[in-house]
This record gives C-alpha cells, sequence and structure tokens, in this order.
C-alpha cells in the first residue's frame, strides 16, 4: 500500500464510513456471551485492554484476570 492509497482510506474511514472497530466488536461479542450467566451483567468496555504496547509479567496478567473475574462475579 502506497502513502496515497493510505491517505485514501484515512479520508474514507473519516469522512464517509468508519472502519469496523473491531474490538468494540469483540467486546459485545463477550458481553452478550457472558450477560445469562453472571450476577451482573458485564460492560462491553471490561474486555477492551486500556494499553497492549507493554509487555507484562505473569503475575500482572493473573492479578488482572483475577480482578475481571472478580468483577464479574459482582
Amino acid at each position: 500500500m502506497d502513502s496515497r492509497e493510505f491517505s485514501t482510506w484515512i479520508a474514507y474511514s473519516r469522512w464517509f464510513r468508519p472502519l469496523n472497530d473491531s474490538w468494540m466488536q469483540m467486546a459485545m461479542l463477550a458481553t452478550c456471551e457472558l450477560a445469562p450467566h453472571t450476577k451482573k451483567t458485564p460492560s462491553p468496555e471490561q474486555f477492551i485492554p486500556i494499553d497492549t504496547s507493554t509487555p507484562q509479567h505473569w503475575t500482572q496478567i493473573h492479578a488482572t484476570l483475577a480482578k475481571m473475574k472478580a468483577d464479574l462475579e459482582g
């Protein structure tokens, strides 16, 4: 993809029809799948990672998953 084609796609996504947000689509799917099985309906934002730019240690991942589990259980 050259610079001109990339610029065309950016302009198209900004002005005509935004490109699909795959993170939000997957978050909505996860919310719909979990809603019948939890006391409190989860929010789609709970399934979108905030910062994935830095690698995490396994203990940090474990703590994050434990927090997500606690949030889902109400």
